[in-house]
Order: C-alpha cells, then structure tokens, then sequence
C-alpha cells in the first residue's frame, strides 16, 4: 500500500533525526523510550486511517445484483446528504435500502435527478425528497452515480457504477479532489437549473 510506506518512511525519517539529535550510547533513556512510542502511536494511527480509506476508495466489483444492492446500502447508511442519478432508480425497490431511504427524505437528504418518476419516488418526494426527472427535457446523461456528503467538500466523494458485458459491476469512489467529481456536481446544478426554468414556464 502506497500510503502506508509513505507513513513508515515518514516515521522512520523523524526517528532518525530524533536519534541524531539526541544520540545514544546502550541504553535508551525513558525520554527517549516516550518519545519513540509516541511517534509510533500518532504514525500508526494515521497510517491505519489512510490505509482504511485507500481500500473503500478502491475499485469494487460486483457479481451479482445482492452484492450491489448492499454496497448501495451501506454507502447510503454511512453517508449524511446525498445526491443520485438514475435512469429509474429500479435498485431502491429493495427492503431494505426504500426503508432506508424513507428516513434520508424525511430528514431532507435526498435527492434524485431520473428520466422518470416512479410510485416509489413519488412516495420519497411525500416524504422530502427532492426528485426531478429531466426526461421532459429530452436529456438523458449515460453515467450513473450518486454523491454522497453533498456539500461537504471535506467529506464528500462520487461513487460511479459502469459495467461491460459479460463482466462484473465496477463501483469507483472519488474524492471532492478529482475532476470527476466536479464533472458530476456540474451535472446535477446543470439539471437543477434546467428544471428551475421548465418549472418557471
């Protein structure tokens, strides 16, 4: 893992220089001993956090259509506002994730671009939902993702779902940093507006 070597180089860097600057003969003093271990403590807890977030920002893949629905609700759980395109949002009938979803519209935290409305949309949108369905436009985006912590630059990330026949679902997450997460918020203020002036009309 990339980023844990780059905190064990760190570490041992600093060691270094803490034993340049303070050398010693056999023994290590008790200072010495502290000062050790508290770099060891604060380097390997940052190192398990980067390392933690290195693998759920990785690619995943999945098989089946299970597999894909707990992604989606763990992710959904795990996340404060969130922001989805779909097509339909056909993978919400599941239990579990509509169950899930009911609390987030009610809480004012959801909200979904689709070419078309559904029942089951419609009953988030009673709840607090945002929903709006940009077929009436005559516009259909290709890509598929949700944001989660929208509007939480520090925090927030895109999660992108593609697939190629005959092979598994690739979810890939990424940070407010990467372009596409850009690419994707001007989408949904692009919607947004577009639905503002239809609305106006």
């Amino acid at each position: 893992m990339k980023s844990l070597l780059n905190w064990l180089a760190a570490a041992a860097s600093l060691i270094g220089l803490f034993f340049t600057l303070n050398p010693f003969s056999e023994r290590l003093s008790s200072l010495q001993i502290l000062i050790i271990a508290a770099i060891v403590i604060v380097f390997g807890a940052a190192a398990t956090f980067d390392v933690k977030e290195e693998l759920r920002r990785a690619i995943k893949k999945y098989k089946t259509t299970a597999e894909i629905n707990t992604y989606m609700h763990e992710m959904l759980r795990n996340s404060g506002k969130c922001e989805i395109c779909s097509r339909d949002a056909s993978w919400i009938s599941d239990k579990r994730i509509f169950s899930l979803l009911q609390s987030k519209a009610s809480r004012s935290e959801l909200t979904f671009l689709v070419h078309r409305r559904t029942p089951e949309l419609d009953q988030l949108a009673s709840l607090g939902a945002e929903v709006i369905a940009y077929g009436v436009f005559g516009f259909e985006p290709m890509t598929r993702f949700t944001v989660a912590n929208a509007g939480n630059d520090s925090s927030s990330y895109v999660a992108i779902g593609h697939r190629k026949p005959n092979e598994a679902h690739v979810i890939e997450e990424l940070d407010s940093s990467h372009p596409t997460y850009s690419m994707a918020r001007d989408l949904i203020r692009a919607i947004r507006a577009t639905n503002d002036k239809y609305n106006a009309n």
